[in-house]
């Protein structure tokens, strides 16, 4: 058998050979004969060594196949697969190939054959060992020994792969499947999120920057790309296991844009980053960004801004002030919507006149009239403004948070109210009835003071003097937290000597009839806020002890001795979540302090005879509102309030011992609901009401119901309507000296006010509206002092049985800021009656006039000119206020008191340069109030000896604020 094998080999040896006919195949010829020779004397060995020799000199097919059949018959039998299988690969003689794959079964008995894969193809195969050389290419079909063994794979750009393999036993065949691992590395494409890069060409990987990609070490070329920015390329090297940090940056396709406004040094933001301040001009990338600019004191502009490559951008923004007002409904909205008759004091026009008190802060304002009896400084409003009532009809808050105390309900606008203005931002005043709001002291208006929450981080600090030596000074510091919070603290502090005072018959403790310095205050005040997201913290805490110079209270004249302390503090938490685009809550939650103490010196022993008042006032309370939009043209708002007055304790001592020790707690509570709802696009209609319920003497209910309607472009008219109440104080009800001065005024009903209100404005342009409003009040059971403090005719409280009408009207037209120059001017005729009864047609004028005589403190006539001037630009502004008011007549209303008398009228000119320098963050004032000296009077309650005390003549004043 194995001669004819090899006359087969001879013959298929002897075609290739003639094309072969250099020397190298001589030897691969002679080789082949000694094989032959060899294999036919049985030398498989020695035939085997030169068969191989020949397939080294000039490699044959058909020699492989000699090999394979000499490892066959030495019984190497992996060997003779692996020879048989390359000869198979290469055969085309399907004859030869039948007997090829015939060995190839044979062996298959004697072998394990692996079927060896890779993913992916090519890698090139070991076995056991390297250095016992490859055993091709995957795929690759090996035949081995039985037994264990280990594949050893490579390939170029992959991990190399060492797999021991089981044992396997002859015959078996296994199909081995490996997946070889790519070697890598890792590059971080850093810079611009928007931009996008492409690695290598066109069909490479690509991502949105920054990311990262594994790569094939080596070198690579990012082509970073992004829409309004020049395309570039970043070459660089990735090694193997490594990362590199590829950093690209874009350069922008630029355009230009100029901008400006009416009202110069407005600040510009481009894209939520400051730019600088108008006008201006800045070079942007093109592409469309969005534009904020910003001015104190007006609407913030928002609006798309496109760049486009080489062009310039020419924009000229008009500026609206920011007339938005929150006290008339407890939300944001702006003075036209706003269901009230409703005036603002913008920050410019506080820094303006310097104003150092809300009280001088709001003197101007249409149907706002001030009276300082050196013990309290209180409001008026069209008309209503009784004497003694500590200014308890009119409600002070702070944020929307009521800082009336709970005792007289007296409301605070003076030094007794915040030492310094320098962290209000504006102050709302709203005319008319507000009880359906915020319920008692509401009566004829509110006063809300709005803090500023936007100030960058840092300290600011400022110093003052005005109105009779009084010096002032205030730290504030403010720091964001993140882009959602903001914490500002300020404390501040105020002390004025004050002034000098002689009243005919009254002799000082000196022996003169001049009382020195009698007038002095000290007062200080904490406030501050935190807020994160619609969590909002803030507290107040403010303390002011005023000498009292007029001998009220039957005092001595001038006496140190005699002065009152008053505390008030808050603490309020308020959560404000958005829970979806139709419903919006608010829990709030705060408590409340209230601390008097007044001393009054009686008799003119140094350690005795002073009568010691003290009243403790506390309080906490919780309101629960929801907000509901169920459609865009309609909002519902409902809610409920609850006060716990704990502490309600006033006490009353002399040098006798303690005749006053009474203490009156006492609950509120109330539910209202308030819709809001814009028929069309230019008719709104506002209706609400409010009830409320104490412990001390029933509940009252309150509605309000407004129309607004827009009758043209530019035209705003409002039709409202209301009621308010006011309850009986604690002072009111209770408080008696044993019966000496002063009883208990046990019985006392709420005092009630209707009103009704006319009002239209016409916007000539967008800074310039004019004003014109009629309104006729109604009120009944307000509550008044009776008797003449003896202890025959005791002083005490009842309510009136003739109802005050007051019918009005007001005109008025005011310039906002622009270009450095703001106008305003208004004129208000208010003429207050009482009446006989109080029907409600007396609010029509049907009833008949009552026997009482005029009604106090009520000037029929109001007027007020402002005018603001930019003498340089910024650095130096003159602004002047002349308010004109009309005769007062005094107390004695009643046909039984003496003659009723009255005050003259009264001009009061106030002038004022002010300016800023802003590099240096200093802002600055000094002017004069009342230059021409006007020594005007006001009429005084029945607590004082006189009629009418004089109030302040001229008055310089100074103040320097810097920020750091």
């Amino acid at each position: 058998m194995r001669f004819p094998w090899l006359a087969l080999f001879g013959a298929l040896w002897l075609v290739p050979s003639v094309a072969h006919a250099d020397d190298l195949a001589d030897e691969a010829e002679l080789e082949f004969s000694l094989g032959t020779d060899a294999y036919q004397h049985a030398d498989f060995k020695q035939a085997l060594a030169h068969f191989l020799a020949s397939n080294r000199l000039v490699p044959n097919d058909n020699v492989v196949f000699n090999i394979a059949r000499c490892h066959e018959q030495l019984q190497q039998y992996p060997e003779a697969f692996r020879y048989y299988s390359l000869a198979l690969e290469k055969e085309r003689d399907e004859s030869v190939r039948a007997k090829i794959e015939g060995a190839l079964a044979q062996l298959k008995s004697q072998i394990v054959v692996f079927h060896v894969t890779t993913e992916p193809e090519g890698a090139t195969l070991y076995v056991d060992r390297r250095d016992l050389g490859p055993r091709g290419k995957s795929p690759e079909l090996l035949g081995l020994r039985p037994g264990r063994h280990k594949l050893i794979l490579e390939l170029a750009g992959y991990e190399a792969v060492e797999q021991e393999q089981p044992e396997a036993k002859a015959g078996e065949e296994r199909a081995v499947q490996i997946s070889l691992k790519q070697i890598l590395g890792s590059a971080v494409i850093s810079g611009d999120p928007a931009a996008r890069a492409r690695i290598d060409g066109a069909q490479a990987p690509s991502c949105v920057l920054p990311c990262r990609l594994a790569l094939a070490p080596g070198a690579h070329t990012a082509r970073v790309e992004r829409s309004g920015f020049h395309t570039a390329d970043f070459t660089f090297t990735v090694g193997a296991h490594q990362t590199v940090n590829v950093p690209s940056a874009l350069e922008p396709l630029t355009g230009s844009a100029q901008l400006s406004t009416d009202e110069p040094g407005a600040l510009v933001e481009i894209d939520g980053k400051p730019r600088g301040y108008t006008p201006v001009v800045l070079t942007l990338p093109v592409g469309t960004h969005t534009l904020r600019v910003r001015a104190r004191g007006f609407r913030t502009v928002e609006q798309p801004l496109t760049i486009r490559e080489g062009e310039n951008t020419d924009l000229n923004l008009v500026l609206t002030e920011a007339a938005e007002v929150v006290a008339a409904s407890r939300v944001a909205e702006n003075v036209d919507d706003a269901p009230s008759s409703v005036s603002l004091v913008p920050e410019r026009e506080l820094r303006l006149f310097a104003a150092p008190t809300i009280a001088e802060a709001v003197r101007g304002v249409p149907g706002v009239y001030v009276t300082d009896d050196r013990s309290y400084v209180t409001l008026g409003v069209r008309g209503l403004g009784r004497l003694g009532d500590y200014g308890n009809r009119m409600l002070v808050t702070y944020d929307g948070q009521p800082v009336n105390d709970d005792w007289l309900g007296s409301s605070y606008v003076g030094y007794d109210a915040l030492s310094d203005l320098g962290d209000v931002e504006r102050i709302e005043v709203v005319r008319g009835a507000g009880s359906v709001l915020y319920g008692t002291n509401a009566f004829s208006g509110v006063i809300n003071v709005v803090s500023r929450d936007d100030a960058p981080t840092g300290v600011s600090a400022g110093v003052s003097t005005n109105l009779d030596g009084v010096a002032r000074a205030r730290v504030r510091g403010d720091l964001e937290l993140g882009k959602d919070g903001h914490l500002w603290l300020s404390v501040s502090g105020a002390r004025g000597e004050g002034r000098d005072f002689a009243f005919p018959g009254m002799v000082a403790p000196d022996g003169s009839d001049v009382a020195q310095h009698a007038d002095g205050f000290q007062s200080g005040t904490l406030r501050g806020r935190a807020s994160w997201k619609f969590w909002t913290a803030s507290w107040s805490l403010h303390s002011t002890k005023k000498h009292l110079p007029t001998a009220e209270y039957d005092t001595l004249f001038g006496d140190p001795r005699t002065a009152q302390t008053d505390t008030r503090a808050f603490v309020e938490l308020k959560a404000e979540p958005k829970l979806s685009e139709q419903v919006t809550l608010l829990s709030r939650a705060h408590w409340n302090l209230y601390r008097f103490r007044g001393t009054y010196a009686r008799d003119a022993v140094d350690d005795g005879g002073v009568e010691l008042d003290t009243f403790h006032g506390g309080w906490f309370g919780v309101e629960q509102r929801v907000q509901l939009t169920p459609i865009k043209a309609l909002r519902l708002t409902l809610g409920g309030e609850l006060q716990v007055h704990y502490q309600v304790l006033q006490t009353g001592s002399d040098d006798t011992g303690s005749f006053l020790h009474d203490s009156q707690p006492f609950k509120v509570g109330a539910l209202y609901a308030l819709g809001d709802a814009d028929l069309s696009a230019r008719a709104h209609v506002s209706l609400g009401a409010r009830l409320d319920s104490y412990s001390t003497f029933g509940s009252s209910v309150n509605p309000r119901a407004a129309v607004i309607y827009k009758p043209y472009e530019g035209g705003n008219t409002k039709l409202v309507g209301g009621k308010a109440f006011r309850a009986p104080s604690i002072y009111e009800l209770y408080y008696n000296d044993g019966g000496f001065t002063q009883v208990a005024s046990h019985g006392l009903s709420p005092e009630s006010m209707v009103t009704l209100e006319l009002e239209h404005a016409h916007h000539f342009s967008p800074a310039l509206v004019g004003t014109v409003a009629v309104y006729a009040d109604h009120a009944t059971h307000l509550i008044a002092a009776q008797g003449s403090s003896t202890m025959s005719d005791p002083l005490h409280y009842q309510n009136e049985r003739d109802p005050i009408e007051i019918l009005g009207g007001e005109i008025g037209l005011r310039r906002d800021f622009r270009q450095g120059l703001m106008l305003s001017a208004s004129y208000g005729l208010s003429v207050a009656r009482f009446l006989r009864d109080d029907s409600a047609a007396s609010v029509l004028g049907f009833s008949r006039a009552s026997d009482k005589r005029t009604v106090e403190n009520a000037p029929v006539q109001l007027a007020a000119f402002k005018a603001a001037v930019s003498i340089f630009p910024r650095t130096l502004v003159c602004g002047t206020r002349l308010t004109l008011q009309g005769p007062r007549y005094d107390r004695y209303e009643n046909q039984n008191d003496p003659a009723q008398g009255h005050t003259a009228g009264a001009a009061i000119w106030d002038l004022v340069l002010s300016g800023e320098e802003t590099r240096h963050g200093l802002r600055y004032a000094f002017g004069v109030y009342n230059a021409f000296d006007w020594r005007y009077r006001v009429p005084l309650s029945r607590e004082f000896t006189q009629n009418t005390i004089e109030q302040d003549g001229r008055t310089f004043l100074a103040s320097l604020d810097a920020k750091f």
